[in-house]
């Protein structure tokens, strides 16, 4: 992490206080909770400061209380964690994180300020808190190029080698059954690379030597932990993106053993989700799991604060190649960079806060293609099956993880209309059932076609892989998207200034001009509303491609199960990035989706122009406050009607009822500004409009 100038000096007060030196020359004993402890040789007794009672006193002062809540996370497949406080862990960490880290406590100049004399008592409360209570704890770091004893800088490349040495063999004495370890941190040439990285063997050959020296340190004396190399800005920014994929792919050449990539996400919260997303699968392609280990969001508003955290960390939760979220401080006014706090002194919850353990809580099963990742296992691995097109995939054996060697059978079953096509990812071929071996976590995909052999141009379009493929977007207003027992749920708490505000889409289609394509998909809502649908350009101008249509791309959704469709011609020039979107902005209640294929179609006489529809006429009339909208329409369908303003924002929908011959729709118009505004009225396969001026009547 950065360093943490105003924090380090706090912390290191604190040690003036309340700190107990040991000298490195040392034999051991087990203390009653298993880890050891040191107990001085003679000879080197004059260098204490303080006896083992005072060390029980510290750990007193640093540990509060075990809290009596349960961790929302606990049971979870992955785990949420966080960092201790101002040199302590709160009496009410258990009541929201299941992991921990020493935000300081562990790091070389923390630990051995001075030269043969360690301070391993914060250290140590750490690690016992997280025994007591079952939970995984990380060391954080080894070898950093910041918060390093400064004695190190003058003695000669020998003499620090002998000492990055000792310390780490000092480390393996005190903490021989650590879970995981940021063996190296912030090693980017830019960040803060090691000033005695050449007494480890320099950039050397491979450009990367003491970083591989450092790894091969420490699975010598760690056979069984996560090793993890731990960065900042290397899921957001290209240059450290590209950097990290280059080390890790070094690494892998030199046999280097490195288990994991660390994501620092600092500055995640700037980005758009999906940037950080597409950086995260850039690094998966390396092969190693990805460990989420210092976010943080530094918004003062709550609101804001908490669209981020819903937005952001659905994305993480559910990435499967991500096994753990480290959260770096949670307490207001004690964390190292400002409003990343998520909880006042008084008590009181931030709103990103509440939603997060509540979201966490319900959702214990996220895609996690590493489930025994933690466990320290490897001999389990997961099978992940996808579909593309109408179809479902039976396993059997059918089960989460399978003993490497476990022979599966996978029976792909079209949906009516639909044939099974083939399989892709890392099995090919058309035979059904298709017999594998498993040996490693395995990605198969099972492709289904319409019947006259189209394929279907929506990757997971049954959200059996979770949200993968799938970005949400929330521009203004408030609302989440998650997948819920196999169907994408999107909800919005408070109302957005335009139903595109907040929806659900999937970009980098390729459609062709000329061609006709239909959209399928199913819906529903938890109350009756509407449900826009578009497919256009996912950039400025935001082109849409719907100006030949038959069907409807803006629905009415009840609380039953639809199945709704429309075809289109691509009247535009070929677009291989063509994005659909569903936008739920303008309503509360929550929309369901579900079984979502577009394919291409033979065209259809019923395909018309949206901007050439023929208007029926249209009357406007009033009363007080009301407007009443009465038109005709061929076969008395039903209709959906929005007014915009002429900044094109919609600020009224509404659903026409049928009533004595004639189509009607009322809207009270109390609280609009005087000016002229426009009704659209979707009936079927026509769109009719018409314009009218507000005036201070109404």
């Amino acid at each position: 992490m950065y360093e943490k100038k105003a924090l380090q000096a706090n912390f290191l007060k604190e040690r003036s206080e309340f700190s107990v030196n040991y000298p490195v020359k040392y034999t051991h004993s087990l203390s009653q909770t298993g880890f050891p402890v040191k107990e001085p040789i003679s000879m080197y007794s004059k260098n204490l400061q303080a006896s083992i009672p005072g060390l029980a006193l510290i750990v007193m002062l640093l540990v509060f209380a075990t809290s009596q809540g349960q961790p929302p996370a606990q049971g979870a497949n992955k785990f949420l964690g966080n960092i201790t406080t101002n040199g302590r862990v709160r009496s009410d960490f258990l009541n929201y994180w299941n992991q921990i880290t020493g935000e300081n406590e562990h790091k070389w100049q923390s630990v051995e300020r001075s030269r043969d004399v360690m301070n391993w008592g914060g250290g140590d409360a750490i690690a016992r808190f997280a025994d007591q209570n079952g939970i995984p704890w990380k060391f954080h770091t080894l070898v950093w190029g910041s918060q390093y004893p400064q004695w190190i800088t003058g003695l000669s490349q020998a003499e620090q080698l002998a000492e990055i040495t000792e310390w780490f063999d000092a480390t393996k004495a005190r903490y021989p059954d650590v879970q995981m370890i940021d063996v190296v941190n912030e090693a980017h040439p830019n960040h803060a690379p090691a000033p005695f990285k050449n007494a480890l063997g320099g950039d050397g050959a491979t450009g990367f030597d003491w970083i591989i020296k450092s790894f091969h340190m420490a699975r010598e004396r760690w056979p069984n932990a996560i090793l993890l190399y731990n960065d900042y800005n290397n899921c957001e920014y290209n240059d450290e993106v590209n950097w990290t994929v280059r080390l890790i792919n070094a690494m892998k050449q030199a046999n280097a053993p490195i288990d994991a990539i660390g994501c620092q996400a600092h500055d995640a919260f700037k980005l758009a989700t999906s940037t950080v997303k597409n950086n995260i699968d850039k690094l998966a392609a390396t092969g190693l799991p990805i460990f989420i280990t210092e976010y943080d969001i530094g918004e003062g508003n709550d609101a804001t604060q908490q669209r981020i955290m819903q937005e952001q960390f659905t994305m993480f939760w559910n990435h499967p190649k991500i096994v753990g979220i480290t959260y770096w401080g949670y307490m207001m006014d004690s964390t190292w960079r400002a409003n990343t706090g998520l909880k006042w002194g008084n008590g009181t919850e931030r709103p990103a806060l509440t939603w997060l353990m509540d979201y966490v809580k319900n959702n214990p099963n996220p895609p996690n293609d590493f489930p025994d990742f933690l466990q320290g296992g490897n001999s389990n691995f997961r099978l992940i099956v996808s579909t593309k097109g109408q179809g479902i995939v039976t396993t059997t054996p059918e089960e989460s993880s399978y003993p490497e060697g476990t022979p599966v059978t996978l029976t792909a079953t079209p949906s009516e209309g639909w044939v099974f096509h083939s399989w892709t990812g890392e099995a090919n071929g058309n035979h059904n059932p298709l017999q594998i071996i498993l040996n490693k976590t395995t990605e198969i995909t099972a492709n289904f076609a319409t019947s006259d052999g189209k394929e279907d141009l929506i990757a997971n379009g049954t959200f059996g892989s979770g949200s993968d493929s799938w970005s949400f977007n929330n521009w203004s207003g408030d609302g989440a998207g998650s997948v819920v027992n196999g169907e994408y749920r999107l909800t919005v708490t408070s109302v957005a200034t335009n139903y595109y505000d907040i929806q659900v889409v999937q970009a980098g289609i390729l459609l062709e001009q000329g061609k006709t394509y239909r959209l399928v998909y199913d819906a529903y809502a938890s109350s009756n509303r509407i449900l826009n649908v578009n497919v256009g350009m996912p950039v400025d101008p935001w082109t849409s491609f719907l100006t030949r249509v038959d069907g409807q791309a803006e629905v009415n959704l009840t609380t039953s199960k639809q199945t709704f469709s429309f075809d289109f011609t691509m009247e535009n020039p070929t677009y291989e990035d063509s994005r659909v979107e569903f936008s739920v902005g303008l309503h509360t209640p929550a929309v369901y989706i579900d079984n979502v294929s577009l394919f291409e179609v033979q065209p259809t006489a019923a395909l018309m122009s949206v901007q050439k529809a023929k208007a029926e006429k249209v009357n406007l009339r009033t009363r007080g406050s009301l407007l009443f909208i009465d038109f005709n329409s061929a076969n008395n369908s039903a209709a959906s009607l929005s007014i915009y303003d002429l900044n094109g924002s919609v600020v009224r929908t509404g659903i026409a009822k049928f009533e004595s011959g004639t189509q009607r729709c009322t809207f009270n118009m109390t609280g609009l500004p005087n000016g002229c505004y426009v009704v659209k009225i979707h009936n079927n396969t026509t769109v009719q409009k018409a314009g009218f001026v507000l005036t201070e009547r109404y």
